[in-house]
């Protein structure tokens, strides 16, 4: 194959991986907690709705967590974070949604052996939330 074939060929594969990837519309950009920490809306919001908790070094960093990805639940588009304390994940976590538009913080956190709401979601974000959070870290 010559080099000009070889450049398209790349290209192409390299378009078709991106495409795959992107889904629908744009390619989403990787962005960790870090970006959401340099937000001052989202800080305020943090706080506001995880009260005391947000001052737990695990929680106050966002530690452990994948990704940023935007998830769509009850209507809006959010960003999700999904934090857990180093060394005991299963049993301290916490699902975290923040919205750019209203700029609401709202999750579910699962500390010391509770299970509760974080901020105040409606009743069908609620139930969105518990299915995300299942499914993120109790793999259902």
């Amino acid at each position: 194959m010559n080099r000009r074939r070889r450049r398209i060929s790349v290209a192409a594969a390299a378009a078709v991986v991106s495409a795959l990837f992107a889904g629908p519309g744009r390619a989403q950009e990787m962005m960790g907690t870090d970006v959401l920490l340099k937000d001052a809306r989202f800080r305020a919001g943090f706080a506001a709705a995880l009260g005391a908790s947000a001052k737990e070094r695990w929680i106050a960093a966002l530690s452990n967590s994948g990704p940023v990805i935007e998830v769509r639940a009850d209507g809006e588009t959010w960003l999700q974070a999904t934090p857990c304390k180093p060394h005991d994940c299963a049993e301290n976590n916490l699902l975290l949604l923040y919205s750019r538009t209203s700029g609401d913080v709202t999750g579910v956190l699962h500390a010391k052996g509770r299970h509760a709401p974080v901020g105040s979601p409606s009743p069908a974000l609620a139930a969105a939330m518990e299915k995300m959070w299942k499914k993120e870290f109790r793999q259902q």
